[in-house]
Parts: structure tokens; C-alpha cells; sequence
């Protein structure tokens, strides 16, 4: 027996297509059993019936203009707006900002000011020399001075040697200084600083905040 293969046909399927059969002319539709039918007992409906309207709405039902327009008023008396009375009188943060920069300055400049005057009279006395360096350096660097601050720590030596010569150079002294700010309570902690900053900032906002409540006759 000889067999011949159709190479054009695909491959072959085990699943077949299949096709609900029609009813027969006349034929009665079965009637569902009692696991297809569902019934909704009375209160299981209202339940669902009241539960399309929210607590608003039921509300509002049946509710005149008259009424609703009391609510609202009397909503808004109990929950007041709170005004951002910074943003009034300063919307861009333009003040705040310069005032806070402006405390910055004082206070650092204030320090500066102690340090300065702290070591004034050290400089004073490098002026008096001809070479008012070398005296500086005998001082601090050079133990067979008869200038020589062998009594003090080499930490504070260093920290008087720089600090002098910046006033001698016309440089800028340093203000983490504790020796020169001891008197005055320590060098300044930088959030202290900055809390200050912050206080002052505010209390420049606060007197135009009541310059302007004043010129629009606002109390309170």
C-alpha cells in the first residue's frame, strides 16, 4: 500500500469545533431549577434602595433654597479661615529674607567686633616694635624670646599669632575664638544664630502686619 503526503495542510487538531445544538421546532425551554433562581427579600431591598443616596444628599432631599443657604452660612461662621497674614504683607518673601540675612550680618558682625578688641592691645604693642612681625613672632613662635608666652597653651598661642596678624595684614580674624569670646558667653552656636535670625525676620513681618491692620481698620 502506497501513501501519499499533502504537504499544503496543517498540522492536524485533537479539538474539534462544535456548535450548541438549536432546540427542536416547538420545544419548551426548561425551566430554571432552584439553584438559578434568586430572590431579594422586602428588607434586603430597602436596604439597597437606601443605600443609593449618600448622608448629604438625604440631606438635602426635599430641602428648600432658603435652607441650604443658612447652612452654608452657618458652616462658614464655625470654620473660619485662618489669613496668612505674612503672605499679605510680604507675598514674595522678599522681607523676611533680607531681614533675616540682615540679623545674620549683625550678629556675626558683633562677634568680630569682641575678637577684634580682644587682641588690640597684643597689636598695639607689635605696633611699638620697628618690625612689628618679628616682635609677633617672638611672642608665639619663638620660645628664647624674653616675649615669649610660655604660660599659655600652644593652642591659644596659635590662635593669638593668627589673630594678630590679621590685624596687622588688615585680613579678617576668625570667629570660632574662644579665648577672645569667653567673656561674652562662647562662640556662637549656630542655631542659636540662626533662631535669632529667624526672631528678628518675624518681628519685622509682625510691625507691618499691625501697620496694615491699623491702615484697614482690621482688629485683632
Amino acid at each position: 500500500m502506497n501513501f501519499a503526503v499533502n504537504r499544503n495542510t496543517g498540522p492536524v487538531s485533537p479539538m474539534r469545533s462544535a456548535a450548541w445544538a438549536r432546540p427542536e421546532a416547538g420545544a419548551q425551554e426548561p425551566a430554571p431549577g432552584p439553584r438559578d433562581a434568586v430572590s431579594i427579600s422586602g428588607e434586603a431591598r430597602q436596604a439597597l434602595e437606601g443605600e443609593e443616596l449618600s448622608p448629604v444628599e438625604k440631606a438635602l432631599k426635599g430641602a428648600t433654597q432658603e435652607q441650604v443657604q443658612a447652612w452654608m452660612e452657618e458652616w462658614q461662621t464655625q470654620h473660619q479661615l485662618e489669613v496668612n497674614w505674612n503672605a499679605v504683607v510680604d507675598p514674595d518673601h522678599s522681607i523676611y529674607a533680607k531681614s533675616y540675612m540682615e540679623s545674620l550680618v549683625c550678629q556675626y558682625d558683633k562677634t568680630r567686633q569682641a575678637v577684634e578688641a580682644y587682641y588690640q592691645e597684643g597689636h598695639q604693642e607689635n605696633l611699638r616694635f620697628s618690625n612689628p612681625y618679628n616682635h609677633l613672632v617672638e611672642k608665639y613662635k619663638f620660645s628664647g624670646s624674653p616675649y615669649f608666652k610660655g604660660d599659655w597653651s600652644q593652642a591659644q598661642r596659635d590662635m593669638a599669632f593668627r589673630q594678630e596678624e590679621a590685624l596687622l595684614r588688615g585680613g579678617r580674624v576668625v570667629l570660632n575664638d574662644p579665648w577672645a569670646l569667653a567673656a561674652s558667653g562662647g562662640v556662637p552656636d549656630g542655631e542659636a544664630v540662626d533662631k535669632a535670625a529667624r526672631a528678628y525676620a518675624q518681628s519685622v513681618l509682625d510691625q507691618l502686619i499691625a501697620k496694615y491692620k491699623q491702615t484697614k481698620g482690621i482688629e485683632g
